[in-house]
């Protein structure tokens, strides 16, 4: 077990198989966006019945393209299948879940290949990113511990330059990585707590204040990627976010009180553009053109 502050290499099994109670970005993310008992539940190191979601399986090409970008590993189990319906492919999937490999059928693996190719090319590409060899010029999946109080935290950046001045986080998606496409993404996935918390604890091993680059890519051709940086005002809606998540940790493992939802009756509220949508389709009905 892990007992000291620093920047380790360790698997992605050991990454999320805690020891002792780690807060990390998914885990705030649970507190503030779902409920501390969501929380308690989803941690390895609280729930004594936890058991890892492996979900299903829809972003597993993005996962081997990830590991074939950032570290040039093959942890991918190859399933010699046509497609997942047969039970022989589906007990060939688990299997290698159990092994900490990704399953992927062979004619995924080499779209994997393939968009790990057009990820690197266009990552060279970006003058501003001054990077020409991702494995020489820094290191991927470094997990930063650290202490704050009696409060430890973790996290993982994909990819961290040699001089720790620059933190890349690439991810793939089924959608449109058109950066004007992207904030809506970017702000349901809640990524302002990922960007505040990774530089927040490399800054405590390290001792710098690396820039932070999304790079997303898309799965589908000619699988390009676009890069992103956040505006500081949403860096600051993500520090009151990183905040407020270590203050309910505090009080819910001090008190053991994992509480749920509001057990009252709620009166949501509805934004503003859900009225003006209905407003305009109102507007339309019994119009012929």
């Amino acid at each position: 077990m892990i007992d000291k502050q620093g920047a380790y290499k360790i698997s992605t099994k050991e990454y999320h198989t805690d020891e002792k109670p780690f807060l990390s970005r998914s885990t705030i993310k649970d507190l503030l966006y779902k409920s501390p008992a969501h929380a308690w539940f989803n941690h390895p190191a609280l729930n004594p019945n936890f058991k890892p979601d492996y979900g299903d399986g829809k972003f597993d090409i993005g996962t081997v393209a990830h590991d074939l970008l950032l570290e040039g590993l093959d942890q991918c189990a190859i399933i010699d299948a046509e497609d997942w319906r047969t039970k022989a492919a589906k007990e060939a999937r688990e299997s290698a879940r159990l092994e900490g490999k990704t399953p992927l059928l062979k004619h995924q693996y080499d779209e994997a290949i393939i968009i790990s190719k057009a990820a690197e090319k266009q990552i060279y590409g970006c003058k501003e990113l001054n990077i020409t060899n991702l494995k020489t010029d820094g290191e991927a999946e470094l997990t930063y511990i650290w202490q704050e109080e009696n409060l430890w935290l973790k996290v993982r950046p994909d990819w961290i330059s040699k001089d720790r001045n620059l933190i890349l986080d690439y991810k793939t998606t089924g959608q449109s990585a058109n950066p004007f496409d992207l904030p809506r993404h970017i702000i349901s996935m809640q990524y302002d707590i990922q960007d505040v918390l990774y530089q927040r604890g490399v800054k405590v091993i390290e001792k710098t204040e690396p820039r932070f680059v999304f790079i997303f890519q898309e799965i589908s051709e000619p699988y390009l990627c676009s890069f992103i940086e956040l505006p500081e005002t949403l860096l600051d809606m993500g520090r009151q976010k990183v905040e407020n998540g270590i203050c309910l940790w505090k009080e819910c493992t001090t008190t053991g009180n994992w509480f749920g939802y509001p057990k009252k009756v709620i009166k949501i509220e509805f934004p503003r553009w859900a009225e003006n949508d209905w407003q305009n389709r109102n507007i339309k009905i019994g119009v012929e053109e």
